[in-house]
């Protein structure tokens, strides 16, 4: 379980670099093995987006009375603030823009399931799977909003008719600002008219990347600081890591080796495509006996 949970340790995930820090926890005997494959969501981030399909639909006027209310209040008013502050007044083609996007946005599975141990014996929530329920005609109703988007806005209807998040998937790191990105846009009705401020969660990844694999090659390979010497992010960073791993005995290193040689290939080369990943998840559920012991 552990060596999968290395092996999935995803650089492009939402969740990255904290997720370094939840393995080295798990070798070190400190946390738990509970870990989610590459397309796979945690129940903060599948109400984060359920956040955001509510803000969009309540600025379109329906109501939201017959969904259950997340537990996060504070998240949920900023997220509807930040919403109703870009889209601004309401107008026939935002409303159609809006709606487009909020089936986009409710059509894309919210995969919460996962693998291994949570330690403490309790079933995680893996439902719903979707940011809201959508009627069964939702695809003709696209369809017919399309139509009348490319009525009213000619060609520049097609730089606002990308898939809800871009390309990637709800796990990506990026999903959410594209999520802003296309709500700023419809806001003026001119594409990338109101760009939101940039999360700092989301700048910078390259560099604190490298910083992680200093860190853990120094772990693996007992060779010392080889760099970063007078880094004080750096020193902080390896008393972090350090102190979750413990000793470092060989099946350690060995596990951590096979991290740090997992992040550094996906900074050398594209991670894998979609299908391939699918195909491994379906793997390891076959293969592994803790798959859903406790859902």
């Amino acid at each position: 379980d552990l060596r999968t949970m290395v092996d999935f340790c995803c650089i492009w995930r939402y969740d990255y670099p904290q997720r370094v820090h939840d393995i080295c926890k798990a070798i070190g005997g400190k946390g738990t093995m509970l870990s989610r494959c590459h397309y796979q969501v945690g129940p903060e981030k599948r109400d984060e987006l359920i956040a955001y399909a509510r803000a969009l639909k309540k600025w379109l006027g329906y109501s939201n009375y017959e969904d259950t209310p997340l537990q996060d209040r504070q998240m949920v008013e900023e997220v509807e603030n930040r919403v109703f502050t870009m889209l601004g007044e309401r107008e026939k083609t935002k409303d159609l823009l809006v709606e487009r996007t909020f089936i986009g946005l409710a059509c894309r599975n919210i995969d919460c399931s996962f693998f291994g141990s949570r330690g403490d014996g309790q079933p995680e929530q893996v439902f719903p799977s979707n940011a809201s329920r959508l009627d069964s005609d939702w695809r003709s109703r696209m369809r017919l909003l399309e139509k009348q988007i490319l009525s009213e806005m000619g060609g520049d209807a097609y730089d606002f008719f990308c898939e809800v998040g871009g390309a990637e998937p709800a796990c990506h790191f990026k999903f959410i600002r594209r999520v802003e990105i296309l709500i700023g846009s419809i806001g003026c009705l001119k594409w990338r008219g109101y760009l939101p401020p940039k999360d700092s969660k989301v700048s910078g990844r390259r560099q604190v990347t490298q910083r992680y694999l200093s860190v853990l090659h120094t772990y693996w390979s007992g060779s010392g600081l080889a760099k970063g010497d007078n880094d004080k992010d750096f020193l902080s960073l390896q008393k972090s890591l350090f102190d979750d791993l413990g000793e470092p005995e060989l099946y350690k290193r060995w596990l951590i080796a096979s991290l740090w040689k997992n992040i550094k290939n996906q900074t050398e080369h594209q991670a894998f495509t979609m299908k391939h990943w699918v195909e491994f998840v379906q793997i390891t559920r076959s293969l592994m006996n803790s798959a859903y012991d406790e859902v």
